[in-house]
């Protein structure tokens, strides 16, 4: 009896574990995330336009001989992966021509032109972009960068691009077959956005000013990034319970997405919740375009075959009531 419960323990965990990561999904849902990537990837690129050279030309506040210094990697003995294709150039007008070049490819990535050479490309200067000046990165980039990585193993080109458009053109109407890239993008995008809500919880949760109730006031408070002021929720005792109930709100919602999105049943309730939460957030703090990364990961869960199940259902179900016959009149 114990052999036989080991071996059906084994069994049910093994086909769970290939059911999870090895099956062939439609590229829908990689296309899709194509484009909130490359939007919010063509967003993040274009706010070093102004201050590019600024920044990192020989001049400026971090030349590259400085970065080498405050990462490290001008030290032999320490081991720094750092790498940037702006660590070639020096000047504004080099800074600058690789930046024009950077933009083109996340913009044809995000129409999803020849999408599988500029995911590449377009993933290569997102990198660049962010491993430039490490010491500056943020909240973004820690999740952008891995989620175009990701895209980069499957066809997230063969819908809703010019890619799929100009397919058409040619005659070549024919449904893009389930493949098991596209399926594993999606659980590597997946995962790494329940990792990252939970990694997002667990930190407020070793915070005290979470536990209390008072962080949210606090970056309420806080006049430098926001995008809307709410600081007149301070003024009477019912607004600042608001602001109390708000704060457990975010780290309750934060832990239990990560643990009730893998159950359909709730996921477009999650998604909902998600678009208040984060919209809240990002004017707040003024990370809007990681809130707008973070609304559009969502669709890494969108059952997309059911979507296609109900609307073929729902268009399918006119015809039927058109074509059913009346009964016949009992006089006649």
């Amino acid at each position: 009896m114990l052999g036989t419960y080991f071996s059906q323990f084994t069994d049910t965990i093994s086909s769970g574990w290939n059911q999870f990561w090895f099956q062939r999904d439609s590229p829908k849902t990689v296309s899709c995330l194509r484009i909130v990537a490359g939007v919010v990837a063509l967003i993040y690129a274009l706010t070093f336009t102004s201050e590019l050279a600024i920044w990192f030309a020989d001049g400026g506040v971090l030349p590259l001989d400085r970065t080498y210094r405050l990462t490290g990697a001008s030290d032999p003995t320490v081991r720094v992966y750092y790498w940037s294709i702006f660590y070639l150039a020096h000047s504004s007008m080099q800074l600058y021509a690789l930046h024009v070049v950077g933009l083109i490819s996340i913009l044809l990535f995000a129409v999803g032109f020849q999408t599988r050479i500029t995911s590449v490309i377009a993933t290569l200067f997102v990198l660049s972009y962010a491993e430039r000046a490490p010491m500056l990165m943020g909240v973004l980039e820690p999740l952008l960068c891995p989620v175009m990585i990701y895209l980069c193993l499957a066809p997230c080109g063969a819908y809703f691009s010019v890619d799929a458009w100009l397919r058409a053109r040619k005659g070549d109407t024919e449904e893009v077959p389930p493949s098991f890239t596209a399926h594993l993008a999606t659980r590597l995008i997946q995962v790494h956005v329940v990792a990252f809500y939970w990694m997002m919880a667990f930190a407020k949760l070793g915070n005290p000013v979470w536990w209390n109730g008072e962080a949210m006031w606090w970056l309420i408070a806080q006049p430098d990034n926001r995008l809307i002021d709410l600081t007149f929720l301070g003024g009477s005792q019912g607004s600042r319970l608001l602001v109390f109930g708000w704060t457990h709100l975010v780290v309750f919602f934060e832990l239990a997405f990560g643990l009730l999105i893998w159950f359909r049943i709730w996921r477009p309730l999650l998604a909902v919740l998600a678009v208040f939460h984060w919209v809240g957030l990002g004017l707040v703090t003024g990370h809007w375009e990681f809130a707008i990364l973070m609304i559009g990961l969502t669709l890494a869960f969108a059952p997309w075959e059911t979507l296609e199940i109900a609307s073929k259902e729902t268009s399918s179900s006119p015809q039927q009531e058109t074509a059913t016959p009346e009964p016949a009149s009992a006089g006649a």
